[in-house]
């Protein structure tokens, strides 16, 4: 091990030595400059020295003349350790003073190491020459130098001038304090304010009042900080800011300066401000249409409630009024006459509540594999003359490939489109149904095209909007366009307007093409006697499940009932019958349906689930679909459509 004396004027490379020697074994002194480390060398007389060239005041070879001109320090080891000299611009200059060795500061540091060691083992080097000409090669290789780092600097400050001129930020240097010496083009560009504005504490306009504020009374920060705000330049100039000062330290002396740029982001921040602004009228937008839709769905529900309700009373009162008396013909005739109008609004409303969920994608639907032109040909057989003077032509595409969809509800959308055309021509007009194979982008195009008198741009963009509606009060709920759209998306497809005032709409349909074959189409299968099978009923809503039970005991059906799915678990393990199949509804508390379902495979692993519900979310993929072996009886239903849905399961169990 020996003692290293290490002469070098900057810390971060006394630490790298110093960190390089330790490692080797080695134990550093430390000296900051020339006359301290020759103090130190004649106090402590370290076994070598490792010097910097360039230092201030006294450089590496004035250090080594000294040294070796003191006996008491004459004999000592010398290393240059240089950054600025290369190895063999150094060595001749260094070996007429007596240095042992040259070594590059970028050399690995095991190269440090084994020439300190050459040099512990090596004689000590002696002066080659004369000190007068040791002294004219000293100024020779200073000058040298000195004239290559000028030139150095002449190139570094004219590219710093180059890039300055041409910088899309700000920049802004100084040699001390916040006094900026320096400003380039781009600042006066961002600030509108000339570059003699800007020296001195001009700059510092850049940052906000709290930020200059706080720089005037604490001073720079430490390393790097930024600042960021809404500048005021002037009257009618404001402009979004980001503003970064790194300060320029060396660790030994007074901080040396500051550098900055100033980062001009209005145009960021106001587009920001555009986009936040346009999301929040899209928000408005979207609450003014949730308002209007739940007005409109309160309004139509409410008088149909209002029918319920009232002829309910009146039926009540009828058949108060007859009771303990014959009920004559025409009284009944009153009675049932209410009743249906009591059933008429239900099925209105049950309508409407379908229609509502088919626009949002969550109708039940039974996606098969269809013939495009065969639904549209039954349709335009179905719609005969849709009004007085108009025509109804079809330009079908022979063998167009066939679309996955749901055959009633693709017939409701052709009707609804129909309908509409035709109220758009009063006076008449032509109708057009048209098919085509889009080939390769897998869908065939369907179009229904009429003559009339077209939509505004305004009343395009809000066309499939529920309730949304040009027509007169009373003249259409404002729902089929809705419903279409929310068909067509549910099918994999796509629905898309195009009108121009008198000039007609067409409307164009887009499903998913297969080549598989049309699907058979099977006589319905109508309900039958449920003598000696049992039931298991599942649904948190008492009228509901009363309903249901009701249904089936008149069909012969043993019923059990539960008012939730933790409730319908418990039955079916303890139950000491058979059970033959279970309903539930989809949505209830402790297990809703599909959880229920999934309970009861460990329980009853043959049993078949039926499934009765006005909202099957839970039971549908991302797609708004339903898997092919869920069988779902939508709500409200009717004694026959649960009746046939329940003896197809079960047929189908036991077939």
């Amino acid at each position: 091990m020996a003692t290293v004396l290490v002469v070098d004027d900057r810390a971060t490379n006394r630490e790298v030595a110093r960190i390089t020697l330790d490692d080797g074994g080695h134990q550093v002194i430390e000296a900051t400059a020339g006359a301290e480390a020759l103090e130190l060398a004649r106090r402590l007389h370290p076994d070598i020295v490792l010097a910097d060239v360039v230092m201030p005041g006294m450089d590496g070879y004035e250090f080594v003349h000294r040294l070796r001109a003191d006996t008491r320090t004459a004999g000592i080891p010398v290393l240059l350790y240089t950054a600025n000299f290369r190895p063999d611009e150094a060595a001749p200059l260094a070996a007429a003073y007596g240095v042992t060795q040259v070594v590059s500061k970028s050399a690995d540091p095991a190269d440090l190491l084994v020439a300190i060691d050459h040099a512990l083992h090596s004689d000590p080097a002696t002066a080659a020459g004369g000190p007068g000409d040791a002294g004219a090669e000293h100024l020779r290789a200073v000058n040298a130098k000195l004239v290559e780092k000028a030139l150095a600097l002449d190139e570094s400050e004219a590219r710093f001038a180059a890039l300055a001129d041409v910088s899309p930020v700000g920049i802004v240097s100084g040699p001390h304090g916040l006094h900026a010496t320096y400003t380039n083009p781009r600042l006066s560009d961002i600030t509108g304010l000339t570059a003699a504005e800007l020296q001195g504490p001009g700059w510092l306009r850049c940052l906000t009042g709290v930020d200059r504020d706080e720089l005037i009374t604490h001073g720079l920060p430490g390393g790097q900080a930024g600042y960021y705000g809404e500048i005021h330049l002037g009257p009618d100039q404001r402009r979004w800011l980001h503003t970064t000062i790194r300060r320029i330290d060396d660790a030994e002396t007074a901080p040396g300066g500051f550098v900055a740029t100033v980062d001009d982001v209005t145009s960021v921040v106001e587009a920001e401000q555009r986009r936040h602004a346009e999301e929040r009228r899209r928000i408005a937008e979207r609450f003014d249409g949730l308002a209007r839709l739940s007005g409109a769905v309160a309004h139509d529900f409410n008088n149909m409630l209002n029918i319920v309700l009232s002829f309910t009373e009146f039926t009540a009162d009828a058949v108060q009024d007859a009771t303990g008396a014959p009920l004559t013909g025409d009284a009944a005739a009153a009675i049932l006459a209410d009743l249906d109008r009591i059933s008429t609004a239900g099925k209105r409303a049950a309508y409407l509540a379908h229609q509502l969920l088919t626009f949002g994608g969550r109708e039940v639907v039974a996606l098969t594999v269809l013939d495009p032109n065969a639904v549209v040909a039954e349709v335009t057989a179905l719609l005969g003359s849709p009004g007085p003077h108009i025509t109804v032509d079809t330009d079908l595409q022979p063998g167009v490939r066939h679309v996955r969809a749901d055959r009633a509800k693709l017939t409701q959308v052709l009707i609804n489109l129909a309908t509409n055309a035709r109220d758009a021509m009063p006076d008449g007009g032509v109708l057009t149904f048209t098919s085509r194979d889009a080939g390769r982008d897998g869908y065939v195009h369907l179009t229904v095209h009429d003559t009339g008198h077209g939509m505004s741009p305004d009343v395009l963009d809000r066309a499939v909007e529920p309730f949304f509606s040009t027509k007169p009060k009373g003249h259409g709920t404002g729902l089929g366009l809705a419903t279409a759209y929310g068909i067509v998306r549910q099918s994999g497809g796509e629905l898309a307007l195009e009108s121009q005032s008198g000039h007609g709409t067409t409307v164009h349909l887009r499903l998913p093409a297969t080549d598989e074959p049309v699907a058979h189409i099977s006589a319905p299968v109508t309900g039958s006697a449920g003598t000696g099978h049992t039931v298991l009923v599942a649904d948190d809503e008492d009228g509901v499940r009363e309903a249901a039970r009701r249904i089936l005991s008149r069909a012969g059906y043993t019923v059990l009932t539960a008012a939730d799915g933790r409730q319908a678990l418990e039955i079916a393990r303890h139950h000491p019958g058979r059970i033959d199949a279970v309903l539930s509804d989809v949505v209830m508390p402790h297990y809703n349906g599909p959880e229920l379902a999934a309970a009861l495979r460990g329980e009853l692993p043959a049993v078949p689930v039926l499934y009765m519900s006005g909202y099957a979310d839970p039971l549908m993929s991302e797609q708004g679909l339903l898997d092919p072996s869920v069988t779902v009886v939508g709500k409200p239903f009717t004694a026959e459509q649960l009746l046939t849905a329940l003896h197809t399961v079960l047929t189908a169990v036991t077939s």
